[in-house]
């Protein structure tokens, strides 16, 4: 019975270990270099007065000189996302002093 047991343990701490490695379908990972930009994609608004969400750019926010939708994958364009550009961008692990 007690090496029934290790194994169990041995197999459930190797599946858990692995565990924290994930894939999304549809999903290409990408590799950032320190100091690349990160580009900042805006959705729509959602409100608790009402059941139909917002163009993000509905309200006065800072608008980019050109709206671009940007739909990355076959699931955002049949849920109805429409994924824009906006004027935010940051920059991987850089760290300044203000």
């Amino acid at each position: 019975m007690g090496t029934k047991r290790k194994t169990l343990f041995f197999a459930f701490f190797l599946l858990l270990s692995s565990a924290h490695f994930f894939y999304l379908p549809g999903v290409a990972p990408r590799d950032f270099q320190r100091g690349d930009p990160l580009y900042v994609k805006v959705n729509k608004l959602s409100s608790t007065k009402t059941q139909l969400p917002y163009d993000y750019y509905f309200l006065n926010y800072c608008k980019p000189p050109k709206i671009v939708n940007n739909a990355e994958n076959l699931g955002e364009v049949l849920r109805g996302d429409r994924i824009e550009n906006s004027v935010y961008t940051a920059l991987w692990i850089e760290v300044k002093n203000l």
